[in-house]
């Protein structure tokens, strides 16, 4: 299913003024799994089309951050009820994360008379590995990859875990999904491997995959968050697990899922071993 015209509207002149600024940007969040997974696999999943999007941007300091801001005003942006969100038609909301070493402290991002407090571990990485893709004719931006979107989603979990519980579900979405159905699967090569005592499916491997793939491109701050994640998650009851099954309406679930759910985070931790 194609990403939102009004969408692609607003990215056009989000665009636009950041490339005009000279500024470095990437797109993060719930729409880099509909573009790199649903869209480039084929796959239909309408109840995960989204009018939001996210983006990292360079900003030197909240000053040069607040002129961004105004040019974004002048061009039909307006103001959401947090200030890194901004709306076009009412009906598109981009959240707006500024990053750049006058702004971020021990990896904090504090945004001034809010009292919000942001974690930035994994911002770094997705400047680092974004890739230009094609969201329609004529308009290409960098994109976090999936594995890098993953750390960030872990680590904006773990940040707020009762507010954030739908980071849960683009993990658990991303790790289901990760190179499925692509031609000369990696995940063929994973069946060699155990887990617990048993090997691999071809329907976990992405998870493994991409465990891996997180420990290659983490550093080592934001390898230690993850791995904190992952503590969280002892056993099929963990709080992360039923948090998930809430949000898919599973909640009589009879531990069919719940199981699924654990064995997907055990085969997802240890490809992060693999790769580490």
């Amino acid at each position: 299913m194609a990403i939102d015209s009004k969408v692609i509207g607003a990215l056009r002149v989000l665009t636009q003024v950041l490339t005009d600024d000279g500024r470095s940007f990437v797109l993060i969040g719930a729409l880099v799994p509909q573009l790199l997974i649903d869209l480039r696999q084929g796959r239909e999943s309408p109840g995960r089309v989204t009018r939001d999007a996210d983006a990292a941007v360079t900003a030197a300091n909240w000053e040069d951050f607040d002129q961004m801001r105004g040019r974004l005003f002048k061009t039909g942006f307006q103001q959401g009820a947090a200030p890194h969100e901004f709306l076009w038609s009412e009906e598109v909301r981009i959240d707006l994360i500024p990053f750049g070493p006058g702004l971020i402290e021990q990896d904090r991002l504090t945004w001034p008379g809010t009292g919000i407090v942001m974690n930035t571990l994994g911002i770094e990485e997705a400047f680092q590995c974004a890739q230009p893709e094609e969201l329609a004719p004529g308009l290409s931006l960098p994109v976090v990859p999936i594995p890098a979107l993953v750390l960030l989603k872990i680590v904006a979990y773990q940040d707020r875990p009762e507010d954030r519980k739908r980071d849960l579900i683009d993990v658990v979405y991303c790790s289901e999904h990760y190179e499925e159905d692509l031609e000369g699967s990696r995940r063929f090569n994973v069946a060699v491997t155990a887990v617990d005592e048993r090997p691999v499916q071809y329907e976990e491997a992405g998870a493994f995959l991409l465990g891996f793939e997180v420990a290659k491109l983490a550093k080592a701050k934001s390898l230690v968050a993850v791995r904190k994640f992952l503590d969280r998650i002892p056993d099929e009851y963990a709080r992360p697990i039923s948090q998930i099954l809430y949000e898919e309406q599973r909640i009589a679930d009879n531990g069919g899922r719940r199981r699924e759910l654990f064995r997907l985070f055990r085969v997802f931790a240890a490809g992060l071993n693999a790769g580490s």
